[in-house]
């Protein structure tokens, strides 16, 4: 693994009220600029300082769509996470995730957490990789007494959503080994 590249990208720089979608798609299309000159691995750290109301239009506008492409392999390996001050501010960013079946880091008094749609059995093993940083399925599947089927599917689901990263190391039989890496900074 290489060093990982973060920019912040702060929304208040578009106001401290944000409500509208048409605000949103502006700012948006400033975020996905952003997103697209990283390096292949590099991350967008979305920043919540400084607003006092962020809608849920504008929320799904930028947020949703933005990270709906990240997670469809629209922008690569490149990943997306959320700082907020105050967890109500991303209640929005929340709710439109989970609409849209993706989860999303979010960080909050220095604690990462998952917001939008996700179980307590996805949340614990992405706990897990980013508390080892580095892993394989077989140490998860061992620490959390899983079968290594059961483990293979919430790694892939987490993989899926750009949670963690993942890379092929080698097969056992027909099946592929995976090296599984944080996506957060060491």
């Amino acid at each position: 693994m290489t060093a990982m590249h973060v920019e912040e990208f702060r929304i208040a720089q578009f106001g401290a009220r944000l409500g509208t979608r048409l605000e949103g798609e502006r700012a948006r299309a400033r975020l996905e600029s952003l997103i697209a000159s990283l390096p292949e691995e590099g991350q967008v750290r979305l920043c919540l300082d400084g607003l006092e109301v962020l809608s849920t239009s504008f929320a799904d506008e930028l947020v949703g769509k933005a990270y709906q492409r990240v997670v469809d392999g629209g922008f690569g390996d490149r990943t997306m996470v959320l700082d907020t001050p105050a967890l109500e501010l991303a209640d929005g960013v929340d709710v439109k995730l989970a609409q849209r079946k993706l989860a999303m880091l979010c960080r909050h008094d220095g604690r990462w957490r998952l917001i939008g749609f996700h179980t307590p059995a996805l949340a614990e093993t992405l706990e897990l990789v980013l508390t080892k940083r580095r892993t394989t399925a077989r140490e998860l599947a061992d620490q959390l007494g899983l079968q290594m089927s059961a483990c293979v599917n919430r790694v892939a689901r987490l993989a899926d959503l750009r949670l963690i990263r993942r890379r092929k190391i080698g097969m056992k039989g027909p099946q592929d080994i995976y090296e599984l890496y944080s996506i957060l900074e060491g």
